[in-house]
């Protein structure tokens, strides 16, 4: 009888309770629960769509799209109330950026390349036109233009190597080209004249997706290279969509009749999975492949969007949470610096444990030196956990509020340069102890502070207020691209969002929860935010720059807990809360394994 060992090379492995870490891919005995298991990575199942940052110009007919949904262009279209544009808009994965305009105003463009490196081909400027135009990361160039004037035209390929296919003016077309860089050249005809009209793939592989022919239709045909071929239909015929991907795993998106439908190709046939939160038509789109993809603008009938969705196909990574090693000494309030794998504890909102500080090499907590000033209710940051920042706070009752900061060496605390506004239950952002802000917090005069100051490594400038005052508010990110979410309104929980840009704050998408007393990490474009009051939680919800959105649990629910500042959505490190107050630390994983038990 085959063996085990003789299939996968090694015998199976004998362990009591659960492998400690994150292996996966094989058999494994559980010797304490008496079962052979499989650990296995924790994928999603369904595919989804989430919300990012909008167009800086709503517009429809917005088919100039190049790139992916990290780093991609969008340009021309019509703005409200229907006049064409030149203007582009470069995206880096987290906002939009205007940059140079095209020469030629016009929407419906044949869009393609990506977003450093990109090909604008024909359009309606009004009227079809063979303008062609390249992007060359800041401006455009224009180069030779098609043999057929027209609008409403799909695109694949790249600046250098591409093809155009289909569109109007006076007429449905069929007509292809190709670009080598140079010049344009008429290759074989689409089988189906058709406008409006999805695209994919390369100069020598592409997609023909769907169109107005005239009436919508759901007709798909590949390019070999020489000829198209007609293949399988999408499951809802339209045109006006977005779309993008490779001409064997491709995504089309929304679309006229306006709706929210989304289809994923698989090199033979199209599959509808989740729809857009936005239904649209008219928009720009741009995918890598059928699992990756970016819904750019367009017409929501009425009004013109700037709305921007991102697609992530099922078989994500799911982020959770794992018990880790407890803290010698259980206290609430507290704050913390460095890493996931070496962070630095201190602080507290307890009298008693308000001077005590731990640091975690990644394996256990250690104490190390004291605070030198018996403060509480403080905040504090830092890059890693021999170099830390601790500011503000209430001195023991009755003696008002703290202005003190300390500085960590890595051996010890010394007093450093005093914040200028007397506060305590203040946030803070990730911070380092040469690059710092705090906002908020309570004290005189006013209960709900919105000062904010800067610190540049030796002394604390105060900058723009925070729009909404609060205390036990939270932050992420860095001294130039911040973040302040949630807080205490007193009376009442908050989920007031603001970003820093190094001199303003900014309102922008609310937490889905209002809590105070939670915590985050993170950037301004990609952060984490748990836990908080009243009544205690667990939720924990993710910042893509754009708008929050919940995610795993924590095993504990707490408030008042604190963080490893420097901590990241891929990984991340919460200690202490109450209540009760606890000595439990908890890390945090952009992925996670399943655990399956193998049955007769």
């Amino acid at each position: 009888m085959t063996k085990y060992k003789d299939i996968v090379g090694t015998a199976v492995r004998n362990n009591a309770g659960n492998l400690p870490a994150p292996e996966t891919g094989q058999i494994f005995f559980d010797s304490t629960n008496i079962d052979f298991k499989y650990q296995q990575p924790n994928k999603t199942t369904a595919a989804s769509w989430s919300t990012a940052a909008p167009l800086n110009t709503a517009r429809a007919y917005l088919f100039g799209c190049a790139g992916d949904k990290t780093a991609s262009l969008a340009f021309g279209g019509n703005e409200p109330p229907g006049s064409v544009t030149g203007k582009t808009e470069s995206w880096n994965g987290a906002s939009w950026t205007e940059t140079g305009d095209l020469n030629d105003s016009r929407g419906e463009i044949g869009g393609c390349g990506t977003q450093t490196a990109a090909l604008a081909a024909g359009g309606n400027s009004p009227g079809g036109t063979s303008n062609t135009e390249e992007f060359n990361g800041s401006s455009w160039t224009e180069v030779a233009n098609l043999n057929t004037a027209r609008k409403s035209l799909g695109a694949a390929g790249t600046m250098e190597a591409a093809l155009v296919f289909g569109g109007y003016d006076p007429s449905f077309h069929a007509v292809t080209e190709s670009w080598n860089g140079t010049a344009w050249t008429e290759v074989a005809d689409l089988n189906d004249s058709r406008n409006q009209l999805g695209g994919a793939g390369i100069q020598t592989a592409a997609l023909a997706i769907g169109g107005n022919s005239p009436g919508a239709t759901g007709n798909t045909e590949q390019w070999g290279g020489s000829s198209w071929t007609e293949v399988g239909d999408l499951n809802t015929a339209r045109y006006a969509m977005g779309s993008g991907g490779t001409y064997t795993s491709a995504i089309a998106m929304g679309g006229e009749p306006k709706t929210g439908k989304t289809e994923l190709w698989d090199g033979t046939s199209w599959t509808e999975v989740t729809d857009m939160n936005t239904a649209r038509q008219t928009l720009g789109g741009v995918a890598t492949n059928n699992t990756s993809g970016m819904a750019i603008g367009g017409d929501e009938s009425p009004p013109y969007s700037s709305a921007v969705e991102l697609f992530t196909g099922a078989g994500a990574d799911i982020g959770a949470w794992a018990t880790g090693t407890s803290m010698n000494t259980a206290r609430s309030g507290a704050y913390g610096a460095g890493t996931y794998t070496a962070a630095l504890m201190f602080s507290s909102d307890q009298d008693s444990t308000d001077q005590l500080t731990e640091r975690w090499n990644g394996s256990s907590w250690t104490e190390v030196g004291d605070l030198t000033q018996n403060i509480s209710k403080s905040t504090g940051f830092g890059a890693t956990y021999d170099a830390a920042m601790r500011c503000g706070g209430g001195n023991p009752p009755g003696a008002g509020y703290s202005a003190v900061s300390e500085t960590w060496n890595g051996t010890a605390w010394t007093e450093g340069s005093d914040i200028n506004q007397a506060r305590e239950q203040l946030g803070s952002v990730s911070g380092s102890v040469t690059a710092g802000l705090v906002f908020g917090g309570q004290g005189p005069p006013a209960a709900m502070q919105t000062v904010t100051e800067q610190y540049n490594g030796s002394a604390w400038t105060e900058t723009g207020d925070l729009n909404t005052g609060r205390y036990f508010v939270v932050g992420s990110g860095s001294t130039t691209a911040g973040l302040a979410f949630g807080g205490n309104l007193d009376p009442g929980n908050t989920d007031v969002t603001e970003s820093f840009n190094g001199s303003s704050w900014t309102e922008v998408n609310d937490l889905n929860t209002a809590r105070h007393g939670l915590i985050g990490f993170g950037t301004s474009t990609a952060t984490l935010a748990t836990g908080g009051g009243d009544p205690v939680k667990a939720n924990t919800e993710d910042w893509n720059g754009a708008v929050w959105t919940e995610v795993a649990d924590l095993n504990t629910a707490r408030k008042h807990l604190s963080r490893a500042s420097a901590g990241t959505t891929t990984n991340g490190l919460v200690f202490g809360g109450t209540p009760p107050v606890t000595t439990a630390s908890e890390e945090w994983s952009g992925s996670s394994n399943v655990i399956k038990v193998l049955t007769d």
